[in-house]
């Protein structure tokens, strides 16, 4: 009778000793595959369209019990391309590059419903911090958490003034798509 209350007793003590154990073992870091991931934004004017991708994005996803707790995502505000020098020279001066040199998104809150997840955080642009509300695809396995979608940022809201061709600024209104491929750490 002493062994089997020994038994139940050892066994009790391992089970919660695991259980204890278990959340730690569930929370994980992921980092952003700069090799695979992108941000594209498109701009529109009256008379034509324009891209610019950033492919040396940074970032940091946490996962606790397969559940997104937080992501950041960095871009230098120099490394998009729009495929033409004058026109991301003069972005980099409307975006005030030196004083302001990344653009950044933080978010801790996310849910998820089935392929979507919803993020709120604050985005960081042009030196100005504002919150933001997206949301976006996730496709998550073991092995890869893929984030893709697009959002829209109006560039007034950070006091950004808006480019003009022929007289007409272009439209209040930067379309942004991301590509975000995150591996474990």
């Amino acid at each position: 009778m002493k062994n089997l209350r020994f038994i139940c007793l050892l066994l009790i003590g391992s089970f919660v000793s695991v259980q204890a154990q278990a959340p730690a073992q569930l929370k994980r870091t992921w980092t952003l595959d700069t090799d695979q991931s992108q941000i594209t934004y498109t701009g529109t004017h009256l008379l034509h369209k324009w891209s610019g991708t950033n492919q040396k994005v940074v970032g940091l996803l946490k996962t606790e019990n397969d559940n997104v707790t937080t992501i950041a995502v960095s871009a230098k505000v120099a490394d998009f391309d729009s495929g033409n020098e004058n026109r991301d020279a003069h972005a980099l001066e409307l975006l005030e590059v030196f004083d302001h040199p990344n653009v950044r998104f933080l978010a801790t809150e996310s849910v998820r419903d089935g392929a979507n997840i919803m993020f709120d955080g604050n985005l960081q642009f042009r030196g100005v911090t504002l919150p933001l509300s997206c949301t976006l695809s996730i496709d998550a396995t073991t092995s890869v958490i893929v984030i893709t979608g697009t959002l829209t940022v109006k560039p007034t809201l950070f006091a950004m003034p808006l480019p003009s061709f022929l007289l007409k600024d272009i439209d209040d209104a930067l379309v942004v798509e991301v590509a975000l491929y995150f591996v474990p750490q």
